[in-house]
């Protein structure tokens, strides 16, 4: 009896020193880590940087149809991160994400919330800008990165205009040239470039030049395009003390955004001669209304014209009727007031002071109309030096930066109207027959982005002169 009552007292003792074990344990033990927006705990480090790039370039390529330029280089941004992080995180890419040390899933996490906060690319398209700088040296600067680990930190000249017969040149700060690289290599497009495109400046800059003639058919009529372009380091082993081998191959792809060959498509209309004015009765244009893109950061303002014309042979009186999308509390209607004649209507001042927002705006103009109808004709725009000599210029469909055009029109038209769309959606227009340039900054003297005019009369033509210039 004493026996089996020592037992079952044994045995007693026995499991509360398991249960206490147990229990001490986990209290000890580290807090399962919430999930990332790509995996679940208990992936790997590599599984995890894989699913960072296959969602980011899924959001390239949205970023690339739309066109939106905000969102383009944002995304190109979060790429470069990842790649970055890939080297940092080398050493431990077999380890599960969850059970890396704090300062490592603090790497993984802001690639997390970088993902989200992309922007839609459908919510801005933006405005046609400077060739963009990718910058992520603020970001590497606030995570625990190593700092002997080899980065790229800033890639100036990320973006590219077509202009025939231009050089395109890159420039990457980056630590690698004081990291003890054994020697580089360059990929564009996936094919190997010859080494003397890439120029090495110590201590901390890369300089590589893309001739004219290996970028030009990568270029695509009215597209953006991608274009896959890769630096390749070679590392001695002592330059890392984790790496196993003699010398590592270190990658690091960058997106090189080419804009459209031509982004401008245009629309060029004259109107037949003038009839009488019916100045009893009075009308209203009818019109869609115009999106202005948002000014690009907190505390901006940018100005822009909005142009609305009357029917050809109708008499324009006045504007009226404005409309702003701005919601209630928001930034305030843009429209200033300021008024001037234009062709055959109005343009009217509107200051956008919406950062990310785009707003739909109209306004119409009150006219009296014509006693007759009046008629359109659309006319094509020709440059004057064809593509290749000795080649009858052929009628263009959108318009080449810095190239000229010339139409003809009949010299009895009343007037014309030019109107380019450029690939983010935003719109220029002139008219005639004596159109100012039109310009889109707001200095006092900016430089005209489209040249139309004067018109030239000759005999039984008109010609019109063209020119589309970026105003940098």
């Amino acid at each position: 009896m004493r026996s089996s009552r020592t037992g079952s007292l044994i045995a007693c003792l026995i499991g509360c020193l398991i249960a206490a074990v147990v229990a001490g344990l986990a209290a000890t033990a580290p807090a399962a880590e919430a999930p990332l927006s790509v995996a679940a705990p208990s992936f790997p480090v590599s599984f995890v940087l894989d699913q960072f790039t296959a969602r980011a370039a899924f959001f390239a390529g949205k970023a690339t149809g739309e066109p939106s330029l905000p969102a383009s280089k944002a995304v190109r941004e979060l790429q470069l991160m990842i790649a970055n992080a890939r080297t940092e995180l080398r050493p431990v890419a077999d380890d599960k994400w969850d059970r890396l040390a704090a300062d490592r899933i603090t790497i993984l996490r802001a690639l997390d919330r970088q993902l989200l906060a992309l922007p839609d690319p459908a919510a801005d398209r933006g405005r046609i800008e400077r060739p963009v700088t990718l910058d992520v040296g603020a970001a590497l600067k606030a995570l625990p990165f190593d700092a002997s680990t080899p980065v790229l930190r800033r890639v100036e000249g990320a973006s590219h205009y077509f202009r025939a017969g231009r050089d395109a040149r890159i420039t990457i700060t980056t630590n690698l040239p004081t990291a003890g690289t054994l020697s580089y290599a360059v990929t564009l497009a996936g094919q190997p470039a010859p080494p003397g495109w890439l120029q090495v400046q110590p201590p901390d800059k890369l300089q590589l030049t893309i001739p004219a003639a290996a970028l030009a058919p990568l270029f695509v009529d009215r597209a953006l395009t991608h274009v896959p372009l890769e630096l390749t380091a070679l590392m001695p082993q002592g330059s890392w003390k984790f790496w196993r081998s003699d010398t590592a191959q270190i990658k690091y792809p960058i997106s090189l955004e080419l804009f459209p060959r031509k982004p401008m498509a245009y629309q060029l209309k004259e109107a037949a001669a003038p009839t009488a004015v019916d100045d009893k009765r009075t009308l209203l244009t009818s019109s869609r209304p115009q999106s202005i893109p948002g000014c690009g950061s907190a505390g901006c303002e940018r100005d822009h014209t909005v142009c609305r014309e009357a029917p050809a042979g109708a008499k324009p009186l006045e504007t009226v009727n404005y409309t702003d999308s701005v919601t209630p509390g928001g930034d305030g209607s843009g429209w200033t007031g300021g008024v001037m004649p234009s062709g055959n209507g109005f343009c009217a001042f509107y200051k956008q002071r919406s950062p990310a927002t785009a707003r739909s705006v109209n306004f119409e103009v009150r006219y009296h109309p014509s006693t007759g109808e009046a008629t359109f004709t659309e006319r094509k725009l020709k440059p004057v030096q064809p593509d290749k000599p000795g080649d009858a210029p052929a009628d263009a469909d959108a318009l080449e930066v810095g190239r000229a055009y010339s139409g003809e029109l009949s010299p009895q038209m009343q007037g014309y109207t030019l109107v380019l769309t450029a690939f983010t959606g935003q719109t220029w227009t002139a008219t005639g027959p004596t159109p100012a340039p039109v310009s889109t900054a707001p200095a006092a003297t900016p430089p005209a982005l489209l040249q139309a005019g004067p018109l030239e009369r000759a005999g039984e033509r008109s010609r019109l002169a063209v020119r589309f210039n970026l105003p940098w």
